[in-house]
């Protein structure tokens, strides 16, 4: 009997190590510096040239720090009292990088008897890593704005108070040359049937010199619409994209026999020195979309980019519901800045690639469900659209999805960031190639170390992000193992070619054995900073009160 469970045990321990020492992919080196004494609290980084900003708010205090991204040494560090600089009640709106400028946008309230919604920036100097001169107020708007709601939880799970966040969007143009500040007011009439949204929109140069504003009333009302995105072009006009519903339901329908869905998109142009709304209407012609996003090429034209799905699917991931995030394919339209519809591309997912990294039972399935041409990917994201000079294009998907877990005691949440989907759509809209990129990434603080970072040079795109070392050699006939989020991982790489989507897979590091002296934690996709089109730079914590940077570069 020993020798059964000394047997055993070697070859727990062989299984073991022959994960834990994972042979790195030649593809890839890496490099750390040597350690720095860490800054708690939110993080948001900044590349300039050569130099790299991380500014971190914490505790009544702004640190800003410079590091040289060649040697990754620590140049600079400033520390800067919050009541110093910015009032009591100041809630961040955003940071915009234009070249050597860091602007850093915040509102404040006046208060319950004046009732104005003030937006300041403040300026962060990449060169010195120093907040220059006083704020600048730019807006000042009467009454309330709509925003998001941010809902505080008690420890029984009781929503006890909630806060208007985000009462700004802040975007750039493709060129970085203007920038948009949009806003929505809260409609004095609250019956959404009979209320129309003001949106105000003030467009400036990239030294923040204003360029136009205007409040624009919405052509719908709120039941008849839904704002799906925002964008400004190069030249200073600003675009919204909108579902618009035939009734007041302000919700996808669809009936067993519906072949047509229950809105179409319009795309709104805000231009300077007119009143009124320029519209241009999209029929979607038996599609139903999932989500859709605005994106500008750099010869001057627009593209609006999605997935879009058939209508009502059996089942989900989570439940038996209506599953809008679902999708049979891709969608996209392209658009002259005057508003004209010059092309529109639909490239279904073949169930050889939604077949991929699923079990032998579940293809079965989806084999059975292609035969009703119901089998979908489900709870599809675009994150990434890559617009090619030649006319084509890329786009990068992720299958994400949060689910509420409710107890007796607490409610609480998961976070689900599965599949990733890469495309790429030749210049006259035929499918050149499709992947799957198998995932499968769970964590109960949001975002943390998930999802993945993405990389393109002139022949390779490159999807990254920790994962469970028993994927490295993942049959196809298989689920992928689960990650879980904060329990370390590989750093793992997926090399896509730009040609013929041929997918090679490799490990650039263990975070559990990153030097021989330590590990590395604390691991967020949101401190992964591109620095090149063929390198990056991630700060990890290595216990004992420090950071350090670690530079991955593709060889």
């Amino acid at each position: 009997m020993k020798n059964i469970y000394l047997f055993l045990l070697c070859l727990i321990i062989f299984s073991f190590n022959s994960y834990s020492q994972m042979t790195a992919s030649e593809d890839y080196s890496y490099e750390v510096s040597e350690p720095y004494e860490v800054i708690d609290g939110y993080k948001k980084y900044f590349v300039h040239q050569d130099k790299m900003i991380a500014i971190k708010m914490r505790k009544k205090t702004i640190h800003i720090q410079q590091f040289d991204t060649k040697s990754l040494k620590e140049l600079i560090r400033k520390e800067y009292d919050e009541k110093e600089i910015l009032p009591d009640n100041y809630h961040p709106e955003g940071m915009k990088q234009v070249k050597n400028k860091i602007y850093f946008f915040y509102s404040s309230w006046s208060g319950r008897k004046t009732q104005h919604e003030r937006l300041y920036y403040l300026v962060i100097d990449v060169n010195t890593a120093e907040i220059v001169g006083e704020p600048i107020q730019i807006a000042d708007v009467e009454g309330k704005l709509a925003g998001s709601f941010l809902t505080l939880v008690s420890v029984m799970g009781i929503p006890f108070s909630t806060a208007t966040v985000d009462k700004f969007d802040i975007l750039t143009s493709e060129d970085s040359t203007k920038i948009l500040i949009q806003y929505r007011k809260k409609p004095k009439v609250k019956r959404d049937t009979k209320s129309h949204d003001i949106i105000g929109v003030s467009i400036f140069n990239s030294d923040m010199s204003p360029i136009w504003n205007k409040e624009f009333k919405m052509p719908y009302t709120e039941r008849r619409m839904d704002l799906l995105d925002f964008a400004v072009d190069n030249e200073g006009r600003g675009y919204i994209l909108s579902k618009v519903f035939k009734d007041d339901s302000n919700d996808d329908k669809k009936k067993k026999r519906d072949e047509n869905a229950n809105y179409h998109i319009e795309l709104f142009r805000l231009l300077q020195g007119q009143s009124e709304i320029a519209k241009t209407k999209i029929e979607l012609d038996g599609i139903f979309i999932n989500g859709i996003s605005l994106f500008e090429s750099g010869n001057n034209q627009l593209f609006c980019a999605g997935y879009y799905n058939k209508g009502l699917l059996k089942g989900n991931f989570i439940s038996k519901k209506h599953n809008k995030s679902s999708a049979d394919g891709i969608v996209i339209f392209k658009l002259s800045k005057e508003g004209e519809v010059l092309k529109t591309y639909t490239q279904e997912i073949p169930l050889a690639v939604i077949n991929m990294y699923i079990s032998d039972r579940a293809k079965a399935k989806n084999e059975d469900k292609e035969d009703e041409d119901e089998a979908e990917l489900q709870n599809m994201v675009l994150r990434d659209l890559i617009i090619y000079d030649d006319g084509s294009l890329a786009m990068v998907g992720e299958q994400y999805f949060m689910v509420v877990h409710r107890t007796q005691k607490t409610v609480y949440y998961t976070y689900h960031y599965y599949n990733i989907l890469i495309t790429k759509i030749n210049a006259d809209g035929s499918l050149a190639w499709m992947n799957k990129i198998p995932k499968k990434q769970i964590g109960k603080k949001g975002l943390g170390g998930m999802s993945y970072t993405y990389l393109c040079t002139s022949n390779h795109h490159y999807l990254l992000f920790l994962d469970n070392v028993k994927n490295m050699d993942l049959p196809k006939n298989e689920f992928p193992h689960k990650h879980s989020d904060g329990k370390g991982g590989y750093f793992t790489s997926y090399k896509i070619n730009d040609d013929s989507g041929t997918v090679t897979k490799g490990s650039v590091f263990d975070t559990r054995n990153l030097t021989e002296d330590f590990n590395a934690h604390q691991f967020s996709t949101k401190r992964v900073k591109k620095i090149s089109d063929s390198a990056f730079i991630v700060e990890v914590y290595k216990k004992g009160k420090e950071d350090v940077l670690v530079k991955i570069s593709v060889k």
